[in-house]
């Protein structure tokens, strides 16, 4: 486990009471102190993911949800790998052409690597970039949708 200890800032915002809009708004900065916890702790990857889809080797996972509409599903993955943010993302980039999925649209920056691909099945939106509470390693987000959804 990693602890931090952090200074934080806080704004709180008092306004006149009474229900005039107009009323003046008095803005003051208190000062708070204390530590964060930053240790992983991991999740389960949730029982509806779709196994055609493989979440990168050696991820950390953080987050793991489900998000049920009327017609469809959303998945949703978070998490956390010690490795290099573009290394990672091209690996995994790779691991699903390599399934047959075909990559849609790129973006990759000096430290950060997005792409979304699909296969006629799957739409897979994956972003890998530098961690910035952790301060090393990448962590990492990847929604999956059925392709189905994403067409008008």
């Amino acid at each position: 486990m990693r602890i931090v200890p952090v200074l934080v800032v806080a704004s709180l915002a008092v306004s006149a009471c009474g229900g005039d809009d107009n009323a003046a708004t008095t803005t003051t900065t208190l000062p708070v102190s204390g530590q964060i916890d930053l240790s992983l702790d991991p999740v389960e990857l949730a029982d509806e993911y779709p196994t055609e889809v493989p979440i990168p080797v050696g991820l950390l996972i953080l987050g793991s949800e489900v998000l049920k509409g009327e017609t469809t599903e959303i998945y949703e993955v978070t998490g956390w790998h010690a490795g290099e943010s573009i290394e990672l993302g091209r690996r995994y980039e790779g691991v699903l052409e390599a399934l047959g999925f075909e990559v849609t649209s790129r973006n990759e920056v000096p430290d950060k690597l997005f792409f979304s691909a699909e296969n006629g099945t799957w739409f897979v939106s994956a972003g890998f970039f530098p961690d910035p509470v952790r301060l090393e390693g990448t962590s990492f987000g990847l929604t999956v949708v059925p392709v189905a959804a994403t067409s008008n």
